[in-house]
């Protein structure tokens, strides 16, 4: 990419990120306070619009996407993972737009569960034989820290929509890739205001 797009990028997405930013950065609700930051079969999504950027983000439980939360304990489990990884950084399996918004993935972050063997500092510890009660307070630090992005998936993805006036729905085909998930919950901001929604397999199209 030349200098002058790369700057042309980062000013379009200067507003959205802004928005963006606070709506994530929101009060957690009671439910999220109390430690159960998920349920099985429901997912999360996030949106932003401004202007010509669109800015989204999924979060779904590890049981939903791969049938299981726990670290993956053989082949076939990191397997399962590193496909279902794959299926999320390819945005178009997940998302589909109508045609003359002309919404052109611009980025993508993706961050999957990864098993605890894979965690060079729990082997660190391990190597240097730290005292059992030093590593049970450090593993429930991290467990209290981490916990959810290793069973979880996250998927952070920015858009850029050459006709934004005709981005008048998503269809959002998680239930399509993925049959364990049941229910979607929605926050999303945009030009017209600020909405909550539900999505299902039988009604997967976000509608503006």
């Amino acid at each position: 990419m030349r200098p002058s797009q790369s700057a042309s990028f980062r000013n379009l997405f200067a507003g959205v990120a802004i928005v963006f930013v606070f709506f994530l950065s929101a009060p957690l609700s009671a439910e999220d306070r109390h430690g159960h930051a998920h349920r099985h079969g429901v997912s999360k999504l996030k949106l932003a619009v401004d202007g010509r950027g669109l800015e989204m983000e999924i979060v779904s439980p590890g049981s939903d996407i791969v049938e299981f939360e726990h670290p993956p304990a053989n082949a076939a489990e990191r397997m399962a993972i590193a496909k279902a990884t794959a299926v999320f950084r390819e945005a178009d399996k997940l998302f589909a737009f109508p045609a003359g918004a002309r919404c052109r993935l611009v980025s993508t972050e993706v961050d999957a569960p990864s098993g605890a063997e894979n965690d060079p500092e729990k082997h660190e510890d391990e190597k240097h034989g730290h005292d059992k009660h030093h590593g049970e307070k450090h593993h429930d630090a991290r467990e209290a820290k981490d916990g959810d992005r290793h069973s979880e998936f996250h998927g952070h993805y920015r858009y850029t929509c050459g006709n934004p006036g005709k981005l008048t729905h998503i269809d959002v085909k998680l239930f399509d890739r993925f049959p364990r998930a049941r229910e979607i919950e929605v926050e999303a901001i945009t030009p017209s205001g600020q909405f909550a929604r539900e999505l299902t397999p039988g009604s997967a199209r976000l509608n503006f």
